[in-house]
């Protein structure tokens, strides 16, 4: 299944390089037959593509994107890239260029930032396809690397590092680039960095991810059997952990289970597509509750604070989410009405006051002849609808959103989720939803976007958002396009930006002020990055040398990267004022361009 990438976090959040904005509360997949793991959008397989039309009983399922993890990381000042035709880390000093090569065992892959280091020194955690063990890389803030090698379970090809930096986990994602082959992707390592120890241990079938308590006290493993709990006091104890199933049926195929983890309160959360229900787990005690929802979800997320979740439950004629406290309260959950929108998914952002609800499916392409084409505006953003929710608590068995004299804007539908007016006349890939907290409800405020959506991510201070587009069908010079997306204004603004080739990895800058959208298309030669500063929405293109592979920023420098397809390895710098700086040829010596 085709990945489109979105956006990446503080230091990656990206669309699809690899860091995701889950934090310490909650993380979570959606399978695809075992291939990629869900965290942005696109089309699923076996349900008719994004086109398709609705499995009879229940809505076509969403499908999120998730990123690439291969590209270099940074850790205090310094950025790590890993080579592994010559089996060295080249250690790069962002506040002047000063490169250092070190080498570490065969075959150096994933690189991951091991956080706690003081001042502005580094440490990172290089794992050794090659060798099948780690190299825990240290550098001071004079420019110093240590190296310590530790050996680790086979076939490994992903690594997680708990928050505080004092446990690594070993193991084979699922999701990740390598087959197996002989052996079994349920061993993994985790080693105590301190202690140098390695603990071998064996959890459920094709785990996908680890996710940390944000006291660093457990880890919870998600694999396709449940949930694994490993308390970081019993390492020594432990070689089969606890495993928890997340659904009451065991049987329940994978691919169509999407679990979330609330760390910082030891919950898992659970749904399955067609299915009106949402299980609740405890962590580690196994307790399974399930709430009977008024629809069938298509999507689950979780608040970065950890304090509610969201469903969405759309529908032809009028969509509705539901929010659902937690821990679980009296109250279980509260309807809100998205009327006349068909909205499959959501995406919560940071401050937890704002969210964006959208699809990336067209559920009515195959059950009705198609309808004439919306004109399009020069403006690229038409303001349709301002109305705020009502909601009903969980417990009240009337649902909301069938009101007989609720319209939005100009729209002739009528609000519900009977659909007897028909269908909204445009792809509902079209539009996408802006809603804000408004005391107990949500003020809703819905725009035509003119190209479907297909992947969104939200900036890390909640005021700014990207909205990438599907492909034009013919084909043009400006066939691919990204929208930048104000969420703060009453009446929102959007400005839509043409691309000469598919965007590719998003990075948001910590602080949300900049962005940085990779652009590559070998057969026509687009090698670029667009940097966009959010604060204007202006956007500065940067021709580079080479294919662009991903991005990440440096926090102590508050430089932006762009790692670039180099047989000799290349980064590309941007500094706040839009200096840039290139070092190139460090997997074979260490040198500098302007």
């Amino acid at each position: 299944m085709p990945r489109h990438p979105v956006s990446m976090w503080p230091i990656c959040l990206s669309l699809l390089v690899a860091c995701g904005n889950d934090g310490a509360y909650g993380s979570g997949y959606m399978t695809d037959s075992y291939g990629s793991g869900l965290t942005g959008n696109g089309g699923t397989e076996g349900t008719g593509g994004t086109d398709g039309a609705p499995t009879t009983g229940a809505p076509p399922p969403e499908t999120e994107d998730e990123g690439d993890f291969r590209v270099p990381k940074a850790s205090g000042k310094y950025v790590y890239s890993a080579s592994q035709t010559t089996d060295s880390v080249a250690v790069i000093d962002t506040s002047n260029l000063v490169i250092d090569v070190v080498e570490v065992g065969q075959g150096p892959t994933v690189v991951e930032p091991i956080p706690g280091q003081a001042g502005d020194a580094g440490s990172v955690v290089v794992l050794d396809q090659g060798s099948n063990d780690v190299a825990v890389l240290r550098t001071s803030e004079a420019g110093a690397t240590t190296v310590a090698i530790h050996k680790v379970t086979p076939g490994a090809n992903n690594l997680a590092v708990s928050p505080g930096g004092n446990f690594v986990f070993v193991y084979h994602d699922v999701d990740g680039p390598e087959q197996l082959g002989a052996g079994s992707d349920q061993e993994l390592s985790v080693l105590d960095v301190a202690a140098g120890t390695a603990y071998e241990m064996t959890v459920g079938a094709h785990p996908r991810e680890i996710v940390f308590a944000p006291d660093d006290s457990t880890a919870y493993v998600i694999t396709a059997a449940g949930v694994n709990v490993i308390p970081f006091a019993t390492l020594g104890a432990v070689g089969k952990p606890p495993l928890l199933p997340v659904v009451q049926d065991p049987g329940i195929d994978p691919a169509t289970l999407e679990v979330q983890i609330v760390a910082g309160l030891g919950i898992a959360l659970a749904r399955v597509d067609g299915e009106p229900w949402l299980a609740v787990t405890q962590l580690p005690g196994g307790e399974l509750t399930v709430l009977d929802l008024p629809g069938v979800p298509t999507d689950l997320d979780v608040s970065s604070s950890g304090e509610f979740a969201v469903l969405t439950l759309p529908a032809p004629g009028g969509s509705r989410f539901l929010e659902v406290p937690l821990p679980l309260g009296p109250g279980e959950f509260e309807v809100h009405d998205v009327p006349g929108e068909y909205v499959g998914l959501a995406s919560v952002a940071p401050d937890g006051d704002t969210m964006l609800l959208y699809t990336t499916v067209n559920p009515f392409a195959l059950t009705q002849a198609p309808a004439s084409d919306l004109p399009l505006y020069d403006d690229h953003g038409v303001y349709l609808s301002s109305s705020s929710s009502s909601s009903t608590t969980g417990d009240d068995s009337t649902t909301s959103g069938t009101s007989d004299d609720s319209t939005t804007g100009t729209s002739s539908t009528t609000s519900g989720t009977t659909g007897d007016d028909g269908p909204p006349q445009a792809d509902p890939r079209q539009r996408i939803t802006l809603a804000r907290r408004d005391g107990d409800g949500w003020d809703l405020v819905t725009l035509f976007v003119e190209v479907p959506i297909i992947s969104v991510g939200i900036a890390p201070d909640s005021r700014n958002a990207i909205l990438v587009h599907d492909g034009h069908p013919v084909l043009t010079d400006n066939r691919w396009s990204y929208s930048l997306f104000d969420l703060t204004p009453a009446f929102p603004l959007l400005k839509r930006q043409n691309t000469e080739a598919e965007p590719g990895p998003i990075l948001f800058t910590p602080d949300g002020g900049r962005a940085a959208v990779l652009l590559r298309d070998d057969g026509i030669g687009v090698r670029k990055v667009d940097l966009v500063d959010l604060g204007n929405f202006i956007v500065e293109p940067l021709l580079l040398g080479s294919p662009p592979e991903g991005a990440g920023y440096v926090d102590p420098t508050d430089k932006i990267f762009v790692s670039q397809q180099h047989p000799t390895g290349r980064i590309t710098f941007v500094d706040p004022k839009g200096a840039v700086q290139t070092v190139t040829g460090y997997v074979l010596n260490d040198s500098v361009k302007d």
